[in-house]
């Protein structure tokens, strides 16, 4: 790996790139002259390696599409041109969404979205691979049991003077204790 990232660095130089998309095309102009395969992971390892977060940069492109745009689930139309940009992962979050059995799972998860992450997220979009294996529309569904809501029973806490009384107890007992250390 190292052998192969020094190759690159000779084709590549010591340039700075403010732009990852950018530095893809370099870096695959560079694997072709330097006749260098790089795996996902590789390619992953060497990317990390060589750059750092920048909130500030421009959005890195993942794909070009033919298809028409939908910028909920992450297909934006951009001076003419549909592209999906590739998610950051440090970004991703999941919301739980109550289910309403008149409705489909996509337009419900669809109006939330709308009204509860767009107005805060401009940028956000849905992620449309994430789908369940029984329903087979976006979002796994799942149950949850507040077990809270349906098993507690209140028990009223003790009266302060016996919680006092406990504490003073304690309290001498550590004393005494420190008392035979001390001595």
């Amino acid at each position: 790996m190292l052998a192969k990232a020094t190759a690159l660095q000779n084709v590549i130089g010591m340039a700075q790139y403010d732009d990852m998309n950018g530095f893809d095309d370099a870096l695959k102009v560079a694997c072709k002259k330097a006749d260098i395969v790089l795996d996902a992971k590789e390619k992953k390892q060497i990317k990390d390696a060589v750059s750092w977060r920048n909130p500030l940069a421009e959005k890195v492109i993942k794909k070009m599409h033919k298809t028409p745009a939908k910028p909920i689930y992450g297909l934006f139309e951009v001076n003419g041109a549909v592209i999906e940009y590739q998610a950051d992962s440090e970004l991703r979050d999941n919301e739980n969404v109550a289910l309403d059995p008149t409705q489909t799972v996509n337009d419900i998860n669809e109006a939330y979205f709308i009204k509860e992450v767009l107005p805060h997220v401009a940028d956000a979009w849905i992620d449309e691979s994430k789908r369940d294996d029984k329903d087979g529309e976006i979002g796994i569904v799942g149950y949850e049991i507040p077990f809270n809501r349906h098993f507690y029973q209140y028990q009223p806490p003790r009266d302060l003077v016996e919680i006092d009384a406990d504490l003073d107890a304690v309290s001498a007992e550590i004393m005494a204790l420190l008392q035979e250390v001390h001595s």
